[in-house]
């Protein structure tokens, strides 16, 4: 019991003095209010841990750090749909997340508020696990911090980003579920709106701002999470192994299958072989896409909602009582078709084939009870924000025999995914040929897990309802979205297969998997470094970058609430402006109404009207067309992009100029003529 309180009090000291630290982090790094900051701690704290206690029950002695982490982001993603479910019944936002947090005070009372035990011990294993996580996860949370300073954010890497912030600028004021599009006024669409529902919710509550909340808070609380869920999946399915081995290797997910990875790796590792240089691979340490290094918050929250939910089954699966301890593991498996939709498909289906074999083996239906439980929070979910919601039929699923294989075939690549699915379980192909010292059952519900993936990409795809617009000639390859969590259940299954044979293993084969294991994971690592560096020192060659402060100054002026924006120009900046038809920044960095900038992730049966409309916009003189449109959709102001095509004479008048964007007001009864 001493011991306990001991561990108690250092943990209280460590949490205040990390909380403390974050809030004046915030503060200096990004110029966020030290009241703000502090009261969205405070959230995260009681809709995170303590009301993930209804999800992680307080144990008797003392929380893992590791598990406690994953309460903690369990507990958020639970708030999270209490809020979603508050819109969705139209109810004060709030009603959700505070019954959840009463329900988890009611429940385990005091329990619920203790936190994870602490007790400081400094080993190599230990450190290296550490260091090997942040390496891999740095660029994730640096893009994030260079994102975050400031009234807005001054750049956006990734063009997800602000995608991203916009359906989080929609739910901070939204009143009802689905929120109105802020790209496209008058849409609203069914999504997997989860982590943005966190940074919303945190943002009500506190006043943060929605990108420091995003980018200082939701962000590296989903890379701390993979870390934690990497340690405790290592655990779980290779205790046996060395922990510096096998969280670094399940914390990163390459190859990711949506990159052919050695039909690109494959060429220049033969080339630098044959020359014997390193010449050739240096163009690979810059494709940062392939090493999957990139800023993609979705992804992110896939990931550890995979380690996560892999890491709680398999615990339960070898507790002995395999009803026991099934809460957690079905949430986070159930729950995931809200924060990353292919990802909850993938998991819930395999778990649902991993107990069914289960109940065939041993014949005890009981053991399904958790696959069902599973199998109903999914279908809840998906009605209740896919199905009762309006919006518009955007995808249709259809049997679609060998999609998968027949597009590997059609892109030449076949070779190549056999090659990824190779290298995946390697470290377990060159010890196979040892006896395992105690079988465990846990591997063959991992290979099933597996399985089920790639079961239904060969099996359905996607088509695209829409017509003209949107991304119809990206939908089908979307698809292919549902082998996410592959990587990660076949590095988790090669890590079991050798941890039976571990101890059998000699100090050849053990180094061997270890070389294998350091292959996969440095130079993910070395390119993870070398873009870290990039986005400290020249951070406009950063993937997908983009400098928001010309367009900022503009939108500065225009009041984020009755006003509605079209422009001149559909492009996104990033990469030469090669992106049309998404002018993504307009809703992302204050929350603007946009008339309609986002033709590509979203299309209605009015859109192409609106492009139509959009076009007058985009030629050399003004028309009567433009204020009858203006009159009839509640336009309100006109940003110009004056590199772009636009009118030479713009009679309104003008409220902003900073040479590169201008800013004009619609008013018909006060029209001020410009000529350029």
């Amino acid at each position: 019991m001493r011991g306990f309180i001991l561990s108690l009090c250092m943990t209280l000291v460590v949490l205040a003095a990390v909380a403390s630290a974050a809030v004046a982090g915030m503060h200096w790094w990004a110029g966020a209010g030290v009241g703000e900051a502090a009261g969205a701690l405070l959230i995260v704290y009681g809709a995170g841990y303590v009301s993930g206690a209804l999800l992680a029950p307080p144990p008797t002695d003392r929380l893992s750090p590791a598990l406690g982490v994953v309460r903690l982001l369990a507990g958020l993603f639970l708030t999270a749909l209490a809020f979603l479910f508050s819109l969705l019944l139209s109810l004060p936002w709030f009603v959700g997340p505070v019954a959840v947090f009463a329900a988890a005070t009611v429940r385990h009372g005091r329990a619920a508020f203790v936190p994870p035990g602490w007790q400081p011990a400094f080993t190599w294993n230990g450190v290296l696990t550490g260091v090997a996580g942040a390496v891999v996860l740095v660029p994730f949370v640096l893009s994030a911090l260079y994102m975050a300073p400031g009234e807005y954010p001054p750049v956006f890497l990734s063009v997800d980003t602000p995608y991203f912030l916009e359906k989080s600028h929609a739910l901070v004021s939204a009143d009802r579920f689905p929120p109105e599009s802020l790209g496209v006024a008058g849409g609203f669409r069914p999504h997997h709106y989860g982590v943005h529902a966190l940074s919303a919710l945190i943002t009500r509550g506190s006043g943060l701002a929605v990108h420091h909340t995003i980018f200082l808070i939701v962000v590296p609380l989903i890379a701390i999470g993979i870390v934690a869920a990497a340690v405790l999946l290592g655990r779980a399915v290779a205790p046996a192994m060395p922990l510096a081995l096998t969280a670094p290797l399940l914390a990163i997910s390459v190859p990711t299958f949506w990159y052919d990875f050695w039909s690109i790796i494959g060429p220049p590792v033969g080339n630098a072989l044959g020359e014997m240089s390193i010449g050739p691979l240096r163009p690979l340490l810059i494709n940062v896409e392939v090493w999957n290094v990139t800023t993609n918050i979705h992804n992110r929250a896939g990931y550890f909602l995979t380690l996560a939910g892999l890491a709680t089954v398999a615990g339960a699966l070898g507790g002995g009582t395999p009803r026991a301890g099934w809460t957690l593991p079905v949430f986070l498996m159930g729950a995931a078709v809200m924060f990353k939709s292919p990802v909850g498909l993938a998991l819930t289906a395999g778990f649902a084939l991993v107990q069914a074999v289960q109940v065939i083996r041993r014949r005890d239906i009981r053991l399904f009870v958790p696959a069902a439980a599973t199998l109903a929070l999914f279908g809840t979910l998906y009605v209740a924000f896919w199905v009762v919601p309006p919006g518009p039929e955007e995808l249709r699923t259809i049997f679609s025999p060998w999609f998968h294989l027949d597009f590997l075939r059609g892109h030449e690549v076949l070779a190549g995914f056999i090659g990824d699915l190779a290298w995946l379980v390697l470290p377990a192909l060159i010890v196979l040929h040892v006896r395992p010292a105690v079988p465990e059952p846990r591997h063959v519900a991992l290979l099933l897990f597996a399985l089920v993936p790639l079961l239904l990409v060969n099996t359905m795809r996607t088509v695209d309802m829409r017509q003209g617009l949107g991304v119809s000639s990206m939908n089908a390859e979307d698809w292919r979205n549902l082998l996410f969590p592959v990587p990660t259940l076949l590095h988790a299954l090669a890590l079991g297969l050798v941890a039976q044979r571990w101890s059998r293993l000699g100090r050849g084969l053990r180094a061997a998997v270890a070389v294998v294991i350091a292959l996969t994971v440095v130079p993910a690592a070395v390119v993870s470094t070398l873009y870290a560096r990039l986005v400290v020192g020249e951070i406009h060659n950063a993937h997908e970058f983009v400098d928001n402060r010309s367009m900022a100054e503009a939108l500065a002026t225009i009041p984020t609430s009755g006003t509605m924006i079209v422009t001149n120009d559909l492009r996104y900046p990033a990469d030469g402006f090669s992106r049309e038809n998404r002018q993504l920044q307009i809703p992302a960095l204050f929350g603007h109404q946009a008339f309609a900038v986002n033709y590509f992730y979203e299309a209605y049966p009015f859109s192409p009207e609106r492009r139509e409309l959009q076009k007058l916009l985009e030629s050399e003189s003004w028309s009567p067309e433009i204020e009858q449109a203006a009159r009839a959709h509640g336009w309100t102001h006109l940003l110009i992009h004056r590199d772009y095509i636009h009118p030479a004479a713009i009679p309104l008048e003008r409220l902003f100029d900073n040479g590169v964007y201008a800013v004009y007001r619609f008013d018909t009864a006060n029209v001020v003529a410009e000529s350029e």
